[in-house]
């Protein structure tokens, strides 16, 4: 298996830029948490850390498209510098207004400011994708492009629960701060990997022709969003209850564990079971999985069960990003991912924000319950789109070679509203 991985790594500056793309990419795994903290202990509200957490999720997914669009035209480097920067703005006022107990809508502007940081689930697998040629290496590189997210959602919770229950509320958001600014400083400096930026307007438009397969996937990403928003308010309410709040990051690290593992064995294979059939397979394992997390008796079980439920995650994230690498031009990679970040971090900020409802009037349950019936969800989607996922991913030719160019989408366009100019 992990000669498998070792090729990839094999290619110059691959290992340089996988490293810092994961450091850049911490607040991905702990920033919500982290506010979701800090502004309970802070407010003593789930209800308000819900709908805190929401927002900023909610401008995040909003802000990916014309912010993925800039990164394919002007490149990594001159588009993340002031991301970065305006990241940091964001995260500084999160935490001065939390500390000082200022309003709720000054935390909501602080967040939504702080969200405003890039595609940053997107600048590494970009430039995965003008490295490597061959389908078979870039869905090598997708899973373990997801594994190493896992990595980060293992740690980056249990951390995050630790610094701001045991040490200081805010501490977590500090992390997240930090991470992203030094990782950065090193992704943006390994100038030789960058992909160039797209000249011109030719190539096949995401903004007003979006291919099916891309709406499909962001659709069944909406389900998994909303799943895992609601599980990670969840999971600190039902440890909260049980008399174990400080337990409630390790329970996602163990999922998340559990995700890194499916991630690493299922990108150590490549597969002749057709990629839409593994994405409705994973949509269906993963409901199933966190179903049964949503009847968990105690904290014990729900650890257990979660290892096995995380197996599913990392396979079927990665079986969406594999879709939209099939169906996009390589040099508008970036922003076929977003249309994917969309869907989820809509479906986070609507999960967060139902279950926080949900926790403060009914209980931790309640709260598991929406993150089951966002799985379910998934699935519902993934079964619906099936025929535009097949249709848009399958080959023209069978015998065509693996470093072909991504077959053009001819099924399906639809008119998407005009988006927000550029910055």
């Amino acid at each position: 298996m992990l000669d498998t991985y070792r090729s990839i790594l094999s290619h110059p500056g691959a290992k340089a830029f996988a490293a810092a793309g994961l450091l850049a990419r911490l607040p991905i795994s702990m920033f919500n948490i982290s506010i979701i903290l800090m502004v309970q202990i802070q407010y003593d509200s789930y209800a308000m850390a819900g709908r805190v957490a929401a927002v900023g999720v909610l401008v995040w997914a909003l802000q990916t498209v014309p912010t993925a669009r800039l990164v394919d035209r002007i490149g990594q480097r001159a588009a993340m510098i002031p991301l970065t920067l305006t990241f940091v703005a964001g995260a500084t006022l999160a935490i001065w207004t939390a500390m000082s107990g200022g309003p709720e809508w000054l935390l909501w502007l602080a967040v939504a400011i702080a969200s405003i940081q890039g595609p940053l689930g997107s600048l590494t697998r970009a430039r995965w994708s003008h490295l490597l040629r061959s389908d078979k290496d870039i869905h090598t590189a997708f899973a373990l492009e997801g594994s190493l997210d896992e990595v980060l959602f293992v740690g980056g919770p249990a951390l995050a629960t630790i610094l701001a229950t045991l040490v200081w509320a805010p501490l977590g958001v500090v992390v997240c701060l930090v991470g992203l600014v030094v990782g950065m400083t090193i992704l943006l400096g390994q100038r030789a990997t960058e992909p160039a930026p797209r000249r011109g307007t030719g190539g096949r438009s995401l903004g007003l022709r979006l291919p099916g397969a891309v709406i499909a996937v962001a659709f069944i990403s909406f389900g998994i969003g909303a799943m895992f928003g609601a599980f990670d308010i969840s999971i600190v309410a039902f440890a909260d209850e049980a008399g174990h709040k400080t337990l409630s990051g390790l329970i996602i690290g163990i999922i998340s564990a559990g995700s890194l593992v499916g991630g690493l064995l299922y990108g150590a294979r490549h597969w002749r079971t057709p990629l839409w059939q593994r994405t409705v397979i994973g949509t269906v394992l993963l409901a199933a999985g966190f179903g049964a997390l949503a009847l968990a008796p105690n904290v014990l079980v729900l650890s257990l069960l979660g290892f096995v439920a995380g197996v599913t995650i990392a396979p079927t994230l990665t079986n969406a990003d594999t879709v939209v690498q099939r169906v996009v031009a390589r040099d508008q990679i970036t922003e076929g991912m977003a249309w994917l970040r969309i869907g989820l971090g809509i479906g986070v900020a609507l999960g967060a924000w139902v279950a926080g409802g949900l926790i403060e009037s009914a209980g931790a349950r309640a709260g598991l319950g929406v993150a089951a019936a966002g799985g379910a969800l998934a699935f519902a989607f993934a079964l619906a789109f099936a025929v535009v996922i097949k249709r848009g991913t399958e080959r023209v030719d069978a015998s065509e070679p693996d470093d072909a160019p991504p077959p053009v989408e001819r099924e399906l366009a639809v008119e998407q509203p005009p988006l927000p100019p550029h910055m």
